[in-house]
């Protein structure tokens, strides 16, 4: 096998490396061979913007080195006489914007993320196909539809090996995911009641369970087919799960460097919250609904750091699934409204006209520098820009770090050094699938590691696959290898520039920013269980588009949070802080949506006025409490003025003694509503206390650093 590298842009051997192409990707024969009278003609006798003379008239003549006639005159292409920037020719750039913005658009607001994906990579896939103009129209369609089948075939194959996985191991990666987790944290809570040592086997899955992180079953249940409800419930038990594990290792370190035994007192603790852990889990797999955890402990003070703090987050886990049997209900509006195909606010929220247009506009920049430089080789570009904006990850500077390592040891390292010490020695399928299944296993490996680093694998399996699959053959030219690896090196550079840095912030302001804004959603959504009996739908409207904006708003600022880690400078360490503050907040505030959420349900169901009106007119004063306390918090967080706050601990039991002694002056016993109602009330009070006074005392400590925030607009978050 001989690898010959075409030189310079005259008599490129291989057809497709940097020398002058026969095809013009916007319908137009750039460089003549054998046409160049009508060429001419295309571009009305502008002789200026004709390049050189066609390739047969060079004959034989040895191969000379490119000089300045054989460049594109550039004020031709800057003028727009170039006939790519003809807006009469059959194939016109503004289609070609409206086409990529509409994909980006359908990625964006599409709900089965998998159908939006396969879409969208179909179209643009074909972009290239169809700019081909040496072939002919049933050519080019025959073509998209190769390309479309290989989508579909992908689908398909995809499909078939989940069943047959899923046949031999049943349980998912969500649950098995959170099982594993918490059986880890419940190892550690009883070699500590033990008083030995962590076993190696726990430790290793302790720290690799703090590096990876939960983001991937996050990605998993938003992705899933389930519904809001379930979501929303299981995305609070991933977010707890996850802050317990961290929490879990911080117990283990403050073991390892504690001088003195545990006390009985604490070992028992540590027994009691690892038996709890073991029941949550059996509930779990299961699929029971668990039950209320006792919190006669939480307050009672612990000689061992972080062990108080395992406990509060293990009582979080049931109050994920507010509450009794009886207070489950099902809202007809959220859960029983037909599947959708867009999202909620596919038409009002700008931030999806913001994504489509960063990705339209890097995807057509790539398009227009390959077209003006002649250069299709280059088209890789564009699908590089879709995979590219498939990424979560928060910092335009840890994309970019991400992008350039992938495609740099993806691209150079095993696309370019496979073709040059390893393909001239394969002939056979079974060694070229040898080396497919080792790429694609680092790339597996990476992807499935930290979220940090997980978008890496994704990069450095694109660039290799574009390099060595396109064609049912070995590649014998490097040129062609060269071409595409420029080609997703262009992409990944548009998007760093035009994808990263539109509408986006510093990472740390705008993890404030957001989070503030949460807070802001969150007192709103609070405030509406008070108008909730005069417009019950209306309120109930609202309040699920609330939720849905707040789970979008804990999205973000997780995604944030990791790219607070790759900011530097001196103020590096008080970053960091207050990134540690609001990923502690943050699994008690979901909790607490959870909560809000089905107090509204049920309250929809079965209002106040079905109550006496003594009780109902408690729990009124209760529910103002909670939604002053909430915007409370929310103001404290923007910086603003704070009335004087409610004790919600104090108007809890204030509820509870009026309700008691309502039923002992009737001598009756509490009516089953009135039962939920306190249940409801308790978990509230429960999770919105302590998160106020932690709130409060870390803004009190530091308030000049967290200061004023600049509030979003709805829809950036």
């Amino acid at each position: 096998m001989v690898l010959e590298f075409s030189q310079g842009r005259a008599g490129s051997v291989s057809g497709e490396g940097m020398g002058r192409r026969q095809n013009d990707p916007l319908g137009h024969r750039l460089h003549g061979a054998g046409d160049d009278l009508s060429h001419s003609q295309r571009l009305r006798g502008r002789d200026h913007c004709s390049l050189d003379q066609p390739r047969e008239s060079q004959g034989n003549l040895p191969r000379r080195a490119p000089d300045r006639s054989d460049l594109p005159d550039w004020h031709c292409l800057c003028s727009l006489q170039h006939p790519a920037f003809d807006w009469r020719s059959t194939d016109p750039l503004p289609v070609g914007c409206g086409t990529v913005f509409v994909f980006f658009y359908l990625l964006g607001i599409v709900v089965n993320y998998g159908s939006a994906g396969a879409l969208a990579l179909s179209g643009l896939g074909a972009i290239p196909l169809w700019d081909n103009n040496t072939l002919s129209v049933e050519t080019r369609l025959e073509n998209t539809l190769w390309a479309a089948g290989s989508v579909v075939l992908a689908l398909v194959v995809t499909i078939i090996v989940e069943y047959v996985f899923r046949r031999v191991h049943p349980a998912s990666d969500l649950a098995e995911g959170i099982q594993v987790r918490m059986e880890t944290v419940e190892n550690v809570l009883r070699s500590a009641a033990d008083g030995r040592p962590v076993e190696s086997e726990t430790e290793k899955r302790l720290s690799q369970y703090m590096s990876v992180g939960i983001s991937r079953a996050r990605r998993l249940i938003l992705r899933s087919d389930s519904s809001p409800r379930v979501k929303e419930q299981m995305s609070t038990v991933i977010s707890l799960v996850g802050r317990l594990v961290d929490i879990a290792g911080s117990f283990r370190l403050a073991l390892v460097e504690r001088a003195q035994p545990m006390s009985a007192t604490d070992r028992s603790r540590c027994l009691r919250l690892a038996d709890q852990i073991a029941v949550l889990r059996r509930n779990l797999s299961l699929k029971q609904l668990p039950h209320k955890i006792a919190g006669s402990s939480q307050e009672e003070p612990s000689t061992v750091p972080f062990l108080q703090t395992m406990e509060r987050t293990v009582a979080l886990i049931p109050s994920a699934y507010a509450g009794s049997q009886s207070v489950k209900v099902l809202m007809p509006v959220d859960e029983e409204a037909p599947a959708r195909v867009f999202v909620a606010d596919a038409w009002s929220n700008p931030a999806h006209v913001q994504f489509a247009l960063r990705g339209a506009l890097a995807a057509m920049v790539c398009y227009i520098t390959y077209v003006a430089l002649d250069w299709p080789g280059l088209n890789t570009a564009l699908i590089t820009c879709f995979v590219t904006a498939l990424s979560t990850i928060g910092s335009s500077r840890q994309k970019q770090v991400l992008r350039l390592g992938g495609v740099t040891i993806g691209g150079f390292i095993f696309g370019l050094g496979s073709q040059v010490f390893v393909l001239p020695y394969l002939d056979t399928i079974a060694g070229f699938t040898v080396l497919f299944a080792f790429v694609t296993a680092i790339a597996a490996w990476i992807q499935t590691s930290s979220a940090r680093i997980s978008y890496l694998g994704v990069q450095l399996a694109l660039a290799f696959y574009l390099i060595n699959l396109q064609e049912f053959t070995i590649q014998t030219s490097l040129s062609i290898a060269r071409d595409r690896v420029f080609g997703v090196l262009l992409g990944v550079v548009s998007m760093g520039i035009f994808f990263d840095l539109l509408w986006v912030k510093n990472p740390l302001r705008e993890m404030q920013a957001v989070f503030a804004h949460n807070l802001e959603m969150f007192a709103q959504l609070a405030e509406q269980l008070l108008v909730l009996e005069q417009d019950p739908i209306k309120a109930l409207t609202r309040i699920l588009q609330l939720r849905d904006q707040l789970n979008a708003g804990f999205q973000a600022v997780t995604a944030q949070a990791d790219a607070v880690l790759l900011e530097f400078g001196p103020s590096r360490p008080r970053k960091l802080e207050i990134r540690e503050d609001m990923r502690r907040w943050q699994p008690a505030i979901r909790t607490l949506l959870v909560v809000q959420v089905t107090a509204a349900q049920y309250l929809v169901q079965k209002p106040l006025t079905d109550l006496p009106e003594r009780v109902a007119q408690a729990v009124t004063a209760f529910e103002r409490d909670v939604a002053h306390v909430m915007r409370a918090m929310a103001n404290e967080m923007n910086g603003n003025p704070v009335d004087a706050v409610p004790d919600i601990r104090q108007s809890f039991a204030q509820l509870q003694q009026r309700i008691q002694n309502y039923c002992q002056d009737l001598e009756v016993p509490l009516s089953p509503q009135e039962s939920d109602v306190i249940s409801l009330a308790e978990s509230l009070a429960s999770i919105l206390a302590p998160l106020y006074e932690d709130i409060h005392a870390t803004i009190a400590r530091d308030k000049e650093v967290i200061g004023p925030l600049p509030q979003p607009r709805l829809g950036e978050a």
